[in-house]
């Protein structure tokens, strides 16, 4: 008898929870012990690829739900195709879980026939469940609810979900964190949400081919949670970004240039930009695209940009060597203590159209400096170092990455990097 075998139960099951189903079963080929423990584990994951015949997808897990019908499944993960898994098996499934105080549900469609294909649409009963902890829902539909009540609920993932009504998804964020991936989303209210992450791209495919009425031409996204501490918006669909009472926002992550349609005469545009830059200024911990960077920049000609009072973390992610706009957006983060310039590599930019501010402001807080991308010492990367190290009266240290391509032109970098002068003397520029 080994080790393993010779755990309770109770231990076997927790640990075979773990695993997906197709390695749970096998473990019935191991002894006589193992035989039907497999029946008695309180999860079930299963992708409709893992049986040869379609047909037997379906039957095994009515099967596996009809073992102990009274105990509890905690988890549920299921991902089938809708020619091989019928919609109305599907919601008995759901609703049979339900019952039997699922804990994390995980239920994804990976077929796609577009918006106005067949999905499931969840049961109401769902959303009463007690015992509910995490929901991800891919590729199914919501109606509008009249009622929620999720006292366990900490994190709902919802991708390429649609809703059937425009208060579902207000009414359903009742929860510790909200991520929406693809996602068509006009407002989320909640008094208890601490995450929302949206993600979605107006080059998608699936929306651009969309005929969907609900898929509006200029989609808004209202956010009003007074809770919220962490915000991650990559979309570039929406054309507005409304934020009402996140005062407690500690964290963003943006990546949006509002649907490629920001004009800076267009004074609606302006006043949102304006609205939207205030919202997240109070954020102490920032993550940005250089794409959105554009837009701040483009805007602060026509406006003064806000205060981020504190904000003291920045990752700025570049797509290209464009970095002229960055010093006028750190102007006004006059506590600044760090600062990463990362890369994108799949994103394109504009280039040549932006310049050095001058006077230069002094970097009064800023102490770190990363650049993670590698280093060429071309003129714009080098008017960018000389403008930190020129104007960072207590900066500590600045970290590069050289390109390496070449070391005949590396020594002449060094060469470059050495003679720019430093305001802070006890500065330390370390070369990777």
């Amino acid at each position: 008898m080994d080790r393993v075998s010779s755990l309770p139960d109770s231990l076997l099951f927790e640990i075979l929870l773990n695993l997906p189903t197709k390695d749970v079963v096998r473990t019935s080929l191991l002894s006589s012990r193992w035989r039907n423990l497999w029946r008695d584990v309180h999860g079930l994951d299963l992708e409709y690829d893992d049986f040869r015949e379609h047909d037997a997808f379906g039957s095994f897990i009515d099967a596996f739900l009809s073992f102990n019908r009274d105990s509890c499944i905690r988890n549920l993960k299921l991902m089938y195709h809708w020619n091989h898994a019928g919609v109305s098996d599907v919601k008995r499934w759901i609703n049979t879980v339900v019952r039997r105080t699922i804990q994390h549900l995980h239920v994804k469609d990976i077929s796609w026939c577009g918006p106005c294909g067949p999905k499931v649409q969840i049961h109401p009963t769902l959303y009463t469940s007690e015992s509910l902890v995490s929901l991800h829902l891919c590729n199914v539909a919501l109606t509008d609810l009249k009622f929620v009540y999720l006292p366990c609920l900490k994190a709902i993932v919802l991708n390429m979900a649609s809703f059937l009504g425009h208060s579902a998804l207000e009414t359903l964020t009742q929860a510790a964190r909200l991520d929406i991936e693809r996602s068509l989303v006009l407002r989320v209210r909640s008094q208890y949400l601490l995450s929302f992450n949206i993600v979605a791209d107006s080059s998608d495919d699936d929306y651009s081919n969309s005929s969907d009425d609900d898929y509006d031409d200029d989609p808004v996204v209202v956010i009003d949670a007074p809770r919220l501490q962490y915000l991650r918006l990559w979309d570039n669909r929406a054309a507005r970004f409304i934020l009402n009472n996140i005062g407690s926002l500690v964290k963003a992550d943006i990546d949006t240039v509002f649907d490629d349609k920001y004009d800076s005469n267009d004074i609606q545009k302006r006043n949102m930009v304006c609205d939207f830059l205030f919202g997240i200024s109070r954020v102490k911990y920032m993550i940005i695209a250089s794409a959105t960077l554009e837009v701040i920049y483009d805007h602060s000609r026509r406006e003064p940009l806000p205060l981020f009072q504190n904000l003291s973390f920045l990752h700025v992610k570049f797509g290209g060597f464009s970095w002229e706009m960055l010093p006028i957006f750190l102007e006004r983060c006059p506590n600044l203590k760090s600062l990463v310039v990362g890369s994108i590599t799949d994103r394109e930019e504009k280039v040549g159209i932006y310049f050095l501010p001058l006077p230069r402001c002094s970097l009064a807080s800023l102490e770190y400096v990363e650049i993670e991308r590698p280093f060429k010492g071309e003129s714009l990367e080098m008017e960018l170092v000389s403008y930190l190290l020129e104007n960072s009266p207590i900066l500590k240290k600045l970290i590069l990455c050289l390109d390496g391509s070449e070391q005949k032109q590396d020594s002449v970098i060094l060469k470059k990097l050495i003679s720019i002068p430093k305001l802070s003397t006890s500065c330390q520029v370390v070369v990777l």
